[in-house]
């Protein structure tokens, strides 16, 4: 179906701009009008099914897990960070939460040790490309994903088999490539977009509104795996959070448990 929706789309594209030239040369507005319209109609289609978490027009992504019962899923991606991660850790363990994060492979390779850490304190630890930029998701041969777990294989000893495209973007490839490696790609149906706030208690507000049994919530404990970012309000908000969450009855573990799928690959 993923690709089918791409072609589609791409095919309804073209015939847009098709049409579009044919009825500007012979002066037929009306016609121009609505063939660009297609064109607008069709790009939109296809941006939101590459952007927005939830559907899955491209293929199929894990949004959320049961909803029937009382557990979620809090996940931090962008990391590892060698400040904010130790410091959201030291939060998780002292209300004996456990948490998924999704590691960037350049951080990964630069701050091994925090990882461990994670890896240490039980923690699940899963894939987030290894550049996190705004174009490699385009690349239908996506060498990121193999990359990243190259460098977990290499600095843990570990092969995730969960992995999150960086902003959730994503392609019929891209899902494909995951697919055939094993893996199953995760995204999110809670986030506070934490990236852009630095109100600690409103991030976590928005995030207690949001979530119900099942979610997997979105947080970051690093910007783009560069370690120069100020996650101060994840700090902040996530204490605020985990109380909302004990108060709802809703208890916090690991995306595999969540899921009722494995963690690691036998071999990468």
């Amino acid at each position: 179906m993923g690709f089918a929706v791409l072609f589609g789309g791409l095919i309804a594209i073209v015939a847009g701009l098709w049409l579009t030239m044919r009825a500007l040369r012979r002066h037929q507005w009306a016609g121009a009008v609505m063939a660009v319209g297609l064109v607008l109609a069709s790009g939109l289609v296809l941006w939101r099914a590459a952007n927005e978490p939830r559907l899955t027009w491209f293929g199929p992504v894990a949004v959320h897990g049961p909803r029937d019962r009382g557990e979620v899923a809090i996940t931090f991606d962008d990391g590892p960070d060698p400040r904010w991660t130790p410091q959201v850790a030291g939060i998780l363990a002292d209300h004996d939460a456990k948490a998924t994060f999704f590691l960037v492979g350049k951080a990964l390779d630069r701050w091994p040790g925090v990882a461990r850490r994670l890896d240490d304190q039980g923690h699940l630890l899963a894939n987030h490309s290894y550049h996190h930029d705004s174009w490699r998701w385009l690349d239908p041969r996506y060498p990121e994903l193999a990359r990243t777990e190259d460098v977990f294989k290499r600095r843990l000893q570990r092969c995730p088999a969960l992995y999150r495209p960086p902003h959730g973007q994503r392609t019929p490839f891209l899902l494909q490539r995951v697919g055939d490696a094993g893996m199953r790609p995760v995204t999110w149906d809670v986030s506070a977009e934490d990236w852009s706030d630095a109100d600690g208690a409103r991030v976590a507000r928005r995030i207690l509104d949001q979530v119900e049994p099942g979610s997997i919530i979105l947080l970051h404990d690093g910007l783009d795996g560069n370690g120069r970012s100020d996650r101060s309000v994840v700090v902040d908000a996530l204490p605020r959070i985990l109380d909302g969450l004990e108060a709802r009855h809703l208890r916090p573990v690991r995306l595999d448990e969540l899921l009722d799928t494995k963690a690691y690959l036998p071999s990468c």
